[in-house]
This record gives structure tokens, C-alpha cells and sequence, in this order.
């Protein structure tokens, strides 16, 4: 059996470690309005402009770079929005009150449009871009609950 000392941490051993516990602990704690726009917002814009980019004949940007980039950024903004919600006493679960009305919206609302009468089409459109918003916004100006998250009552076993 060998004998395994410590040794100790050099500057940036320490960094690293304490990045590490700052990212395991994002969740711990609330995150007010402000943070949430601050966090969101330019995530938001990432993925508008790589959704732009994508829909250009000649992207500006080519796919080996624009695809990890846009993979973290969606990580990262549901990450983001998992906690928001959290944060106002409710679920990550309703992420999918975002996720589905823009999966619809622009993987599947070509086809299913095409088969729906336009006055019909018409008003689908209008729900399917205007809940995401609706949802988003409330995210924004909604205050959040008093007390520990749902989120760090699961984790804590509290």
C-alpha cells in the first residue's frame, strides 16, 4: 500500500478549484431579474444569430465553428432558464413551455402549416411565437419566491 501525501495547491490548482465549486453550486442561492437578463440576453443573441446564420445561402460562419458554439449556448441557456424557474417556484419542467412551441415552430411548422387552412395556420403561428415570449417575459419581471429553491431542497435532502 503506498503512501499518498497532499501536497499543496499552487495558484491556479486553486482557481480551478474553486471554478469547479462555483459551477457546482450555480444553482444554490436565488438569481435576481437583473442577473437573469444578464445571463440570458447575450445567450439569446448567440442563438438568434446562429438561427440567422444557418438560414443565409452562405453562412457567414462555417459549421465547425457555429455548431459547438450554438450547443453550449442552448446548454447554457437552459441551464440559465432551469433556475430562473426554480428560482420563482416552479419546475424545470417547464422549460418544455419554451423548448416545444420553438422546436414546432421551426422544425416541424413547415409541413404541419402547409396542411392546415391559412386562417388556422394563421392563429397556430401566433401562439407558437407569442407563448415563448410571453414565458420569457415572465421569467424577467416576475419576483422570486422566498426561501431555499426547489432545486436545493431536492439536492440538500431538505
Amino acid at each position: 500500500m503506498t503512501n499518498l501525501h497532499a501536497h499543496p495547491l499552487v495558484p491556479r490548482q486553486l482557481w480551478i478549484q474553486q471554478r469547479c465549486i462555483a459551477v457546482e453550486n450555480q444553482f444554490n442561492g436565488r438569481i435576481g431579474r437583473a442577473a437573469f437578463a444578464v445571463r440570458f440576453l447575450p445567450l439569446l443573441a448567440i442563438l438568434a444569430l446562429a438561427y440567422g446564420n444557418g438560414l443565409q445561402s452562405t453562412p457567414l460562419v462555417p459549421s465547425w465553428i457555429a455548431v459547438p458554439v450554438v450547443a453550449v449556448a442552448f446548454y447554457l441557456a437552459l441551464l440559465v432558464l432551469a433556475h430562473r424557474f426554480h428560482d420563482i417556484g416552479q419546475g424545470g419542467a417547464n422549460l418544455l413551455q419554451i423548448v416545444l412551441p420553438v422546436f414546432v415552430w421551426l422544425w416541424v411548422g413547415g409541413d404541419l402549416m402547409a396542411k392546415l387552412p391559412p386562417r388556422l395556420w394563421i392563429a397556430t403561428a401566433a401562439v407558437l411565437a407569442a407563448w415563448p415570449v410571453i414565458v420569457l417575459l415572465r421569467l424577467g419581471f416576475r419576483p422570486g419566491t422566498a426561501g431555499p429553491n426547489g432545486h436545493e431542497e431536492r439536492t440538500t435532502g431538505g
